[in-house]
């Protein structure tokens, strides 16, 4: 009877150590990524899906939906605005998608920058603001069955102005970072 207890003990002491030396390690990580917030295995910050706007509008004009209706069976019309909506819905996602990967390269970008303003942050702060409001807007009449055409579009510029920005901030940093060659005796 002693030692079945003793051996639970001990399972219990060895269980509450590997949960320990799991728990010291994950501080450990997120100490690290908070220092510098890339991982190897993230996907590379960029905005890849806000350049696919021209098809989605094509896809969602009132033309095309006028063209099924009057040219398909009314069940194939209706299937395929169904799921031109669902593709509208996947696209906001990838919106979404690039706008926290512009707003993640951002950061980065101001960790590395020599002088950040507060005018600086704070229009940061702002587009985040008009970004949220315009894409629960978008996501709300998504869900209802409308296609907010012209707000997806303002969503898609926003985006697209901010991965213009970012190339430019990277740009910048990438010529500051290199700075004048040093000057050699010839060779």
């Amino acid at each position: 009877m002693m030692s079945d207890l003793s051996i639970a003990i001990l399972l219990a002491i060895a269980l509450c150590g590997v949960l320990l030396w799991h728990m010291i390690s994950k501080h450990k990580q997120s100490r690290t990524a908070a220092f510098f917030p890339l991982n190897v295995n993230d996907p590379l910050l960029t905005a890849k899906h806000y350049r696919y706007f021209p098809q989605i509008r094509q896809a969602l004009s009132a033309a095309d939906s006028q063209y099924l209706l009057e040219n398909a069976p009314s069940s194939v019309a209706k299937r395929a605005i169904r799921e031109r909506r669902a593709v509208a819905r996947n696209f906001l996602k990838g919106l979404h998608e690039d706008f926290s990967n512009l707003v993640r390269l951002g950061r980065i970008i101001a960790v590395l920058s020599p002088e950040v303003s507060r005018e600086q942050e704070t229009e940061r702060l702002i587009l985040n603001l008009k970004f949220q409001i315009l894409y629960a807007l978008v996501w709300l009449r998504l869900s209802t069955g409308n296609l907010p055409l012209q707000q997806l579009e303002q969503l898609t510029g926003l985006v697209g102005r901010l991965a213009t920005r970012m190339d430019e901030a990277m740009t910048e940093i990438s010529a500051l970072s290199a700075g004048p060659l040093p000057r050699g005796s010839g060779a």
